[in-house]
This record gives C-alpha cells, sequence and structure tokens, in this order.
C-alpha cells in the first residue's frame, strides 16, 4: 500500500514525551491522522479493496465527528460534552456528530447543506453498523459516501476552520490518484464549482481533469491544480489551450504553433511547408 512520507512530529505536531512515554492528538492531528489512513486505503496501488473501504468509511466518519467537535470548540469547549456542566472532565461524554451538527447551527449559526447533513448521517449510521454489527451495502454506495465525505472534509476544513488539508497531498501523486476516483471527483469538482460561481469566478472545463473547475481568473483548475494559457493556433486559427498544441519547426528559427487536431490533419504538412516558406520570404526581404 501506497502512502507520503512524512513524519508525525512534522506535519501532525504529534505531542510524544520520551521520557513519560506518551502520545498526545488534540482534535485537528487526531483528524489529521485518520484522513491519511482513509487516503492511503483508497489510493492502495492496486484499487481499494472491499476491506479498503471499510476502513475508509471507519476513517472519514472519524474525521467528520472531530472537525465538527473542533468547530464547537472554538466557540467554546464545553459545547463538545454532552452535559456542558461536566466540563472539562475527561470521563464525562462528548457530543455525537448529530448533536454536533445541531449544536452548530442552534449556537454558531453555521448550517451545513441537506445534502452533506444527508450523507454525514448515512455515513454515521454505516460507521456504527460496522463497529458493532454485521452490515451490507452496494459497493456504488459505499463509493458514493467515502467520496461525498472526503469532499466535505476539505471544504469544511478549509471554510470553517482555516486549514488547507489538500495542499499535503497534492505534494505527491496521492491527489491525482484520489480525483481518479470518480466518486470522489464527482462529489468534490461540484463542490468546488459551486464555490467558484458563489465568488463570482469565470470558470470553465479543466483540459486536463475535465471538471467545470478552471478558474480563468488565474488560469488554474481548483481541482487538479493544472495551470493553462490560450494560444492562437497557426494553422487554424481556432484558440486552444496551449498544452494541446506542439511547437514545430520546419525551418532553422521559424516555429509553428499547431493544435493536435490540425498535427494529425490531411492538409496540416503542405499549409505547414508554405506558410513557412512565406516566413522565409517574408524575413529575407525585410
Amino acid at each position: 500500500m501506497k502512502g507520503i512520507e512524512r513524519t508525525d512530529t512534522n506535519f501532525l505536531n504529534l505531542s510524544f514525551n520520551m521520557k513519560n512515554r506518551k502520545i498526545k492528538f488534540d482534535l485537528i492531528t487526531n483528524a489529521q491522522d485518520s484522513l491519511y489512513h482513509a487516503v492511503e486505503h483508497l489510493t492502495n496501488i492496486n484499487g481499494p479493496t472491499v476491506g479498503d473501504l471499510k476502513r475508509a468509511i471507519l476513517d472519514v466518519a472519524h474525521v467528520v465527528e472531530l472537525i465538527l467537535k473542533e468547530r464547537l470548540k472554538r466557540i467554546h469547549p464545553a459545547f463538545i460534552w454532552q452535559n456542558v456542566d461536566k466540563y472539562p472532565s475527561t470521563e464525562a461524554l462528548t457530543i455525537s456528530t448529530n448533536v454536533a451538527v445541531k449544536r452548530l447551527f442552534n449556537i454558531g449559526g453555521i448550517s451545513l447543506s441537506n445534502s452533506d447533513i444527508k450523507t454525514i448521517s448515512a455515513c454515521r449510521k454505516l460507521r456504527n453498523r460496522i463497529e458493532h454489527f454485521e452490515f451490507e451495502i452496494e459497493l456504488a454506495k459505499a463509493k458514493a459516501i467515502v467520496g461525498r465525505m472526503l469532499s466535505f472534509i476539505f471544504n469544511f476544513s478549509k471554510y470553517n476552520l482555516g486549514l488547507d488539508l489538500e495542499t499535503e497531498f497534492k505534494q505527491d501523486d496521492q491527489w491525482s490518484e484520489l480525483i481518479d476516483i470518480y466518486e470522489f471527483w464527482e462529489a468534490h469538482s461540484k463542490a468546488l464549482e459551486n464555490q467558484l460561481l458563489d465568488e463570482g469566478k469565470p470558470i470553465c472545463e479543466c483540459p486536463l481533469c475535465g471538471a467545470q473547475t478552471f478558474d480563468l481568473t488565474v488560469m488554474k483548475c481548483a481541482l487538479c491544480d493544472h495551470s493553462d494559457e490560450e494560444v492562437e493556433c497557426d494553422v487554424c486559427h481556432e484558440t486552444v489551450w496551449e498544452s494541446n498544441t506542439e511547437i514545430v519547426e520546419r525551418i532553422p528559427g521559424s516555429r509553428l504553433i499547431v493544435c493536435g487536431k490540425c498535427l494529425y490533419g490531411d492538409d496540416y504538412l503542405d499549409f505547414a511547408v508554405d506558410l513557412l516558406r512565406d516566413r522565409e520570404l517574408e524575413e529575407k526581404n525585410e
């Protein structure tokens, strides 16, 4: 199983006391650790197995519970206890995910979409069955739940906790492997598309990943990070993506920008030779 190279002491800020042999996770580092385990299972070199999906469901459910509690904690730490009067006793029970969602809305004014609430609830119920009993779920539904939960985790962390959890995964191949999973690509591309539209950004389809998340203000895809520019093809004069062109040199010092369609077209070679001959004559006359 592949996984990113990381050191707990650097990225997770894991507190490890060598003398007392203690390990300490706060809510965020605890969530981050479970998130990395979930992604490692999903980006298994041979594709996620049924067992990988089961563990990913447990991990993403755990992450969501922790990040919701972290947001409540930032309002007041007592709000993550079932009975706030028992704060800060570590022996007292903390709230469940569904209670956290209600408190965030009632106390913090933070509302989640109906779609997110339904997904979180479905994942919580599935997690409970996995942990405490036998369970059965269609493979497609399991992948859809995990994909939507991951998208929620990245978006909620960014906009409600100020945490960019995507960046670490984008530093290697794991992010591209994640968006190769259709269920995650579908959920996260739609969420990012809506965010860009809400911000008034002009967008179009990304020439690399195919999502409607290419931000024309920065010429970069919000989903896959692909950067590109629009150029004119010297053959057909159409505006095309630079990544879909090739630079062709027939005469030293003369270059053609040719789009992929023209490059393999029947008329390209004759056109290119004629154009370059004309250019060479123009240069001599000058």
